[in-house]
């Protein structure tokens, strides 16, 4: 049977795995069979770090087939590392075109610019405000909403009692906020997640014990990077005493390692609770003994048999963390002291795409396995901040992380590469690898190296040469060869000290999309962006200046190259 012969219906779940541009570009006006298709499914368009020409291309499409914009149902617009992508976006088309969008998320977005979005929002299903400040919402904008994202409740100061929201995922929050104003205000949610949730959010001067509203209708709760203790978070689970699904992660006090207490609370208050994943760090300075007591209580009947909630432990000299298996973070930091106590489970780490890991050689076992990294960062122990990176490390690696996934490489720049046969080799053993944070004054001892030259050039696409407050071209040499070195790559994050540096790796690297150029403090903005429009006027470039403190500032450059 030809491919194009298939069931309409095994295509559009074909295209379920697809993105809109992937679908568009791969089967659009490839014959009338899958035009009709390609009509007829919903579209969700995320522009989250898409490339400057392929954000143009798709919005010039949607321009010259204005039906398109019927079926769009998803829209997620970014000015993170894509500076003006909202701004661009609204410049084309007017949201009151977009008459069956179902959902709506804008990160890093400004208050102005919001002004001409927020009109939009009482048809919409569900909206996310992500990485921005907070922007308020009025109770008429949202009062149709069953789904938000917010950084902080002072977005939504004075909502309804007769909210419609189901589900809520706040950026920052404290328990009080929970229970004066959510659990008042939100009386049908099923669906919580809190990212941070500390005091630092409260509104209230003195400790708040009201716990007049229960949210009832509760079934999920997400907390992470909490800073409470437990009886902080009984007090909290005693207002939610329907919940099906808990997560909780933070550091803590030495109650909330304790197994029994949990057990006693969970047996009185969450009767419902089938699903209960954790991973709580405790912090100590004195003896340990008496640690070791309340972790194996996690392992009696009640958790293992009773709920099969399986956990194991792992200590350093300074804390101890427990956590359910499998790891529920999809990132993890691997001290350099730490020990694993586990029930040999394979799967522990299987969630954990990025890994920091604090090396050194001559581990006494290599019980943590990680099999799905796609991010490795390697630093040196902290009181041996210029050790050698030698083939003794990388094949210790070997026996730590399989090596076949991984996507992005960050060598601290506290190693000291031993000679460049070594970073051949590294590099070489990572069939995935496309993205590069290296020491540039440790790499440029190896330009001479023809075979890792070439290697570079075909394999990297993202370069991080970045240090904080430093330099990263001394002379003009340098410049010139890493231009030649990485002529493919396609995103740059570096130190400038010259602004016409600036403009040279604009020129010499062709095929850069993405430019992120610390400066040691830009002391006038005003005259920095007039010039810098007048240097690249020609080539149309959208760009944002950022103080990111009292010693530098960052320029980020989205930019169009024809692909």
């Amino acid at each position: 049977m030809k491919f194009e012969l298939l069931p309409n219906e095994i295509f559009i779940e074909i295209f379920e795995y697809l993105s809109t541009y992937d679908i568009f570009y791969s089967f659009n006006r490839l014959n009338n069979h899958f035009n009709q298709i390609i009509g007829s499914i919903p579209l969700h368009l995320k522009f989250t770090n898409i490339q400057k020409p392929l954000f143009d291309k798709f919005c010039q499409l949607l321009l010259s087939n204005p039906e398109f914009k019927n079926q769009i149902y998803t829209l997620e617009l970014s000015n993170k590392e894509t500076p003006d992508q909202i701004k661009t976006f609204i410049s084309f088309f007017s949201f009151h075109d977009f008459h069956y969008l179902h959902s709506l998320t804008l990160i890093q977005i400004s208050d102005n610019l919001f002004q001409h979005i927020k009109f939009i929002l009482p048809q919409l299903h569900s909206f996310h405000l992500i990485d921005s400040n907070d922007i308020y919402l009025t109770n008429s904008l949202i009062s149709h909403l069953q789904i938000l994202t917010i950084p902080t409740l002072s977005s939504i100061d004075k909502l309804s009692s007769s909210s419609s929201i189901t589900n809520l995922t706040i950026s920052g929050c404290s328990l009080d906020q929970l229970f004066s104003y959510v659990f008042k205000y939100v009386p049908m949610l099923n669906h919580l997640t809190i990212e941070y949730f500390s005091n630092y959010y409260s509104w209230e001067k003195n400790s708040f014990d009201n716990h007049e509203y229960k949210a009832i209708h509760l079934k999920e709760l997400n907390i992470f990077n909490s800073e409470y203790k437990f009886q902080d978070i009984q007090n909290l689970l005693k207002s939610t005493p329907n919940l099906i699904n808990l997560k909780i992660c933070g550091t803590c006090d030495l109650d909330m390692i304790d197994g029994n207490q949990w057990e006693n609370f969970i047996r009185s208050s969450l009767v419902y609770l089938t699903k209960f994943q954790f991973i709580f760090k405790y912090i100590f300075k004195t003896s340990i003994d008496h640690i070791y007591d309340k972790l194996n209580q996690f392992q009696n009947n009640f958790w293992i048999k009773q709920h099969q909630w399986y956990s194991e432990y792992s200590l350093s000299t300074s804390s101890v963390i427990i956590y359910t298996i499998p790891y529920i973070l999809n990132y993890y930091k691997l001290e350099v002291d730490s020990k694993k106590y586990s029930n040999q489970f394979l799967n522990t780490f299987d969630n954990v795409k990025h890994l920091i890991l604090y090396h050194k050689v001559n581990r006494e076992s290599y019980e943590y396995y990680f099999t799905n990294i796609k991010s490795l960062i390697i630093i040196p122990p902290e009181n041996n901040s210029s050790l050698l990176f030698n083939m003794e490390i990388f094949r210790s690696l070997k026996l730590m992380i399989n090596l076949s996934n991984i996507e992005h490489l960050g060598i601290s720049f506290n190693f000291q590469i031993e000679n460049s046969r070594v970073l051949l080799e590294i590099l070489q053993s990572l069939p995935k690898l496309s993205s590069l944070m290296i020491n540039f004054r440790n790499f440029i001892r190896f330009t001479s190296n023809k075979e890792l030259c070439e290697y570079l050039n075909k394999t990297i696409k993202k370069l991080d040469i970045y240090k904080y407050y430093s330099l990263t071209f001394k002379y003009y040499y340098e410049k010139t060869d890493l231009c030649q070195i990485f002529s493919n790559i396609e995103q740059f994050k570096c130190n400038i000290d010259e602004i016409h540096d600036l403009l040279y790796l604009l020129k010499h690297l062709p095929k850069l999309t993405k430019l992120n150029a610390y400066f040691r403090k830009i002391k006038d903005y005003d005259r920095f962006r007039c010039w810098f429009k007048d240097q690249t006027k020609k080539l149309n470039l959208p760009f944002d200046i950022k103080c990111i403190d009292t010693y530098e500032s960052e320029v980020s450059v989205w930019i169009n190259r024809e692909i």
